[in-house]
């Protein structure tokens, strides 16, 4: 049912051109199966910036080959923490994401290629996230994710059409390779289902503000349209990790 929750983590081509420009920040991350330990994919993100804001990211998945399966594009510039988002999957022809306009949002996704688009509009409660706008979220309430405050939101799930209330909270601190990292765990704000469904684990920089892991369920299938459970680690370039 949560499976499209986070980052989600690609492209509709009516509403998303392929820009020519250089990207400002590149960086990837690597995917292994919680079960296995296998490598699965990585997904490479260009995050534009203009005016030190950040306006919009590509994301590129591939599989342990190397090659490209998958696209996301997001749009952050009406709405940092709930922004205009489109993910594709090739192989299958999976297809979910968002377009925000104003304060509604319209969702819609489609599970294979031949199926039709499901869609809904709706003025989501507030405060609210949707996929990459929780790394937002997060460094917006830095202050107060530090000092160990439980914060609650709705968060959009389009594959689902619904928005549901989560809550995000500081596990502990801990040096991480030489540098300061939060370790915080993000799960369904409910009594009952919470205990049903396993927390998404997160851990940040505390300098840079930018996620260095992620282990929980994938936005990503396996070969077969299965769920993933995966660890992701992240690995930046030195110019963003600078002191």
């Amino acid at each position: 049912m949560f499976r499209k929750i986070i980052l989600s983590f690609l492209i509709f081509p009516s509403f998303f051109p392929i820009w020519s420009e250089k990207p400002t920040f590149q960086y990837f991350g690597k995917a292994y199966d919680l079960n296995s330990g296998k490598y699965v994919y990585s997904d490479n993100h260009s995050e534009f910036f203009t005016g030190g804001k950040h306006q919009r990211s590509e994301v590129i998945y591939k599989d342990a080959a190397g090659n490209p399966f998958a696209k996301k594009y997001i749009h952050y510039d009406q709405n940092p923490l709930v922004p205009t988002f489109s993910t594709e999957d090739y192989r299958d022809g999976y297809l979910e994401g968002a377009d925000v306009k104003g304060k509604q949002v319209r969702l819609y996704y489609k599970r294979k290629k031949e199926d039709s688009l499901e869609e809904k509009t709706y003025l989501p409660a507030y405060p609210a996230v949707m996929d990459g706008g929780f790394d937002h979220f997060v460094r917006e309430y830095w202050d107060k994710l530090t000092r160990g405050e439980r914060m609650s939101f709705r968060f959009l799930v389009p594959v689902q059409l619904d928005d549901y209330l989560f809550a995000v909270e500081k596990i502990k601190d801990e040096d991480r390779n030489g540098r300061k990292a939060i370790y915080v765990k993000l799960e369904i704000d409910n009594f009952i289902l919470k205990r049903l469904i396993k927390p998404i684990l997160l851990v940040y920089d505390y300098k840079t503000k930018r996620i260095l892991q992620y282990e929980g369920i994938s936005n990503i299938n396996d070969e077969n349209g299965k769920s993933l459970k995966v660890k992701i680690v992240y690995d930046y370039p030195k110019e963003i990790l600078v002191d």
